[in-house]
């Protein structure tokens, strides 16, 4: 029995030691989210010097916090200060050379200042292992060599029974800034006898780090089957942990005014990427609806901005909503899949099949098939 309570005492004495070592870990990491939370709370607030002075203050008594010395890197990346973010932040990856949100914010901070050479470097880098990472193709798009790009697209619609095929492309041209992109489209429609254009401007504006946004403005010349004109917008949040958050609205004037509202939640892993969506079209009458929609893509190629996907809806048949055609199928279910191909970095290739089946009251189910295909090229 004596060697048995020896043990015992044994086990007893190194889970006392573990807890002894455990607890001031634990305190330590409460203390260190709870700066981290009041120094974010005191930025939000515009007293981010607060912050900063906060953060300092930590990091001097706890040297390898790497999460508040993160926090204390963005926020001098925020204001301007980007010598120092840059030392911070590359102290933050020698201790821990695989967080992936450091080397993000480096690369930010390379790009804001205008070292685009290190900036593109970084991305790559980063490409290089996680080929999906959005920011990171963002920021390698933004700095190509060939600021210009011109695309040309069209889609076929064909319906089960004798319904005439619909018809539409679309002709844009756009441009790479340090503020975002902005690109300029006319879309051509054709349905039965019908025929009409649409005139957009687009625009995804960065406002810092981790934040962007998306601004369409539009207008249709004979308001037949595009509306009289059309607004998009999106805001665009990093969440951290590989998540992306975005809420929208679209306004369609017809004769009656459209209002949709747009949520979607975003989950980059590695090369792959998942996204939930949810339309919501309110007080609209017949129109009133909800959508839904998932769609999986998986990146690649050494840029990270290749894919192929696949699509699942309920509701709208379409997610972006453009014309009068995409407003008529209000309980469908569709299945799509999509590819989108880089080709010697300066061509891009652009193929997408669905197909889409609406109950209808007193009538056999509509079935509604797409054909999609695009190319455009950089310079």
């Amino acid at each position: 029995m004596r060697p048995l309570r020896a043990a015992r005492r044994a086990r007893a004495a190194w889970l006392l030691f573990a807890l002894c070592l455990l607890l001031p870990l634990a305190a330590t990491a409460d203390r260190s989210a709870d700066v981290i939370a009041q120094a974010r709370e005191a930025s939000s607030d515009g007293r981010r010097d607060e912050g900063i002075a906060l953060l300092e203050a930590h990091l001097a008594t706890s040297p390898r916090d790497v999460d508040a010395r993160l926090v204390y890197g963005l926020m001098l990346s925020w204001g301007a200060r980007y010598d120092e973010a840059r030392q911070e932040l590359q102290q933050v990856l020698d201790q821990a050379p695989g967080y992936a949100e450091a080397r993000v914010a480096l690369m930010n901070v390379e790009w804001w200042s205008g070292r685009d050479a290190e900036a593109r470097a970084h991305a790559r880098a980063i490409l290089s292992e996680e080929v999906g990472n959005p920011e990171a193709r963002r920021v390698n798009e933004r700095l190509t060599t060939r600021p210009w790009s011109v695309k040309t697209s069209y889609t076929l619609d064909w319906f089960d029974g004798d319904r005439d095929p619909w018809h539409e492309n679309a002709l844009s041209v756009g441009r790479e800034t340090p503020y975002g992109s902005v690109a300029l489209r006319s879309s051509h429609a054709e349905r039965f006898d019908t025929s009409d254009e649409l005139i957009e401007l687009e625009t995804y504006p960065s406002f810092r780090p981790g934040t962007y946004g998306y601004l369409a403005v539009g207008a249709g010349t004979r308001h037949e089957l595009y509306p009289r004109w059309r607004l998009g917008t999106d805001l665009y949040q990093s969440l951290g942990w590989g998540f992306e958050a975005s809420l929208g609205y679209r306004r369609l004037q017809f004769s009656d005014g459209t209002d949709i509202y747009v949520g979607t939640l975003t989950k980059y892993l590695g090369s792959w990427m998942l996204t939930g969506r949810v339309n919501y079209v309110p007080d609209g009458g017949s129109r009133d609806s909800t959508s839904y929609y998932a769609i999986l893509r998986r990146y690649f190629g050494e840029a990270g901005t290749s894919y192929v996907g696949l699509s699942y809806g309920h509701g709208l048949s379409r997610a972006e909503v453009r014309n009068t055609g995409d407003l008529t199928q209000l309980d469908s279910d569709s299945l799509g899949l999509e590819l989108d191909w880089a080709l010697y970095g300066q061509l891009r290739l652009g193929l997408g099949v669905s197909s889409s089946r609406e109950e209808r009251a007193g009538a056999d189910a509509l079935w509604q098939h797409s054909f999609s295909t695009s190319l455009g090229v950089r310079f």
